[in-house]
């Protein structure tokens, strides 16, 4: 360092000083983004009530992994808490510490489920609604009306923290808080539910492509302990009920057991023989010309 010093010709003093404004400039550069606001028009402002809608709402709140995040009773839970961030999925329910009571209409849940953006209009932090806003608007409006009708759960968790150097990282475009934001109005319609290649491709959009990819050719590393994505080009060539196996069970057909902490196989156990299959077919259509 001495040496380095010599050479710039710069005091260490000096340099110090400059290491602190310029930690001082990304740390107001993150607070900024932080505190960014964000509206969206077309949001959903009513939902079902009937018990059909209800059971699908619970479904999805299964097989889109809600619980792997938010825990079995969406009662909320602290996921990563590392020297960058200490990150919290929230209690869902209206207990205490709850966040349901600061949704006051169907239109602050989509807003969060589908866009990313809290009620207050600042961005939502590792919530993917970059595949969410994908869902079509009676799926989205049959999974608020099974979060709106969760019993109470009390849980009161610690806040989100940033701390300094995940303030520095934001600062300097290592992280961008609004990743998932997505201002476009959603008013999609899905596919009917069966076991074709449509609906398999609706699926795979509204979930898996989140850790795999938009073209399913694999993903970035979502911790840097573990590995990244692979691409699901040779899941679309095992036969369906290998596939199927694999999904809910984490074993694939070479025996291998996948990694459970980045294959939400608990969630993925809940999908239905027809939801397999569509996305085994959806799989095998996309991969066909690459194979």
């Amino acid at each position: 360092m001495n040496k380095l010093v010599k050479w710039v010709g710069i005091p260490l003093g000096v340099l110090l000083v400059l290491a602190l404004i310029g930690g001082s400039v990304l740390v107001m550069s993150a607070k900024s983004k932080f505190a960014a606001t964000y509206s969206v028009s077309g949001l959903l402002d009513t939902v079902p009530s009937d018990s059909a809608a209800l059971a699908r709402g619970e479904h999805i709140s299964h097989t889109h992994v809600c619980r792997d995040c938010h825990g079995e009773s969406l009662q909320g839970k602290v996921f990563a808490d590392e020297p960058p961030f200490r990150l919290v999925a929230p209690n869902l329910t209206s207990g205490k510490g709850g966040v349901a009571r600061q949704y006051q209409s169907v239109a602050d849940w989509d807003r969060s489920i589908r866009h990313g953006i809290r009620p207050n209009g600042t961005a939502l932090i590792v919530m993917p609604s970059r595949v969410f806003h994908r869902l079509g608007n009676d799926d989205a409006a049959s999974l608020i009306a099974y979060l709106r009708s969760m019993p109470p759960v009390d849980n009161e968790l610690p806040t989100r923290e940033i701390k300094t150097l995940g303030m520095v990282l934001v600062g300097a475009g290592a992280f961008d808080p609004a990743t998932e934001v997505n201002t476009e109005p959603a008013n999609t319609i899905a596919p009917r539910a069966g076991a074709t290649a449509e609906y398999g491709k609706y699926i795979v959009a509204t979930l898996c492509a989140y850790c795999h990819g938009d073209d399913l050719q694999g993903g970035p590393a979502l911790d840097p302990s573990t590995p990244p994505p692979p691409t699901l080009a040779a899941a679309s060539v095992w036969p369906v009920d290998q596939f199927a196996t694999a999904l809910r069970t984490g074993i694939a057909p070479d025996g291998r057991q996948l990694n459970a902490q980045m294959m939400p196989i608990i969630s993925f156990s809940h999908f239905t023989d027809d939801e397999v299959a569509a996305i085994h077919l959806y799989l095998q259509e996309h991969f066909a010309s690459s194979l």
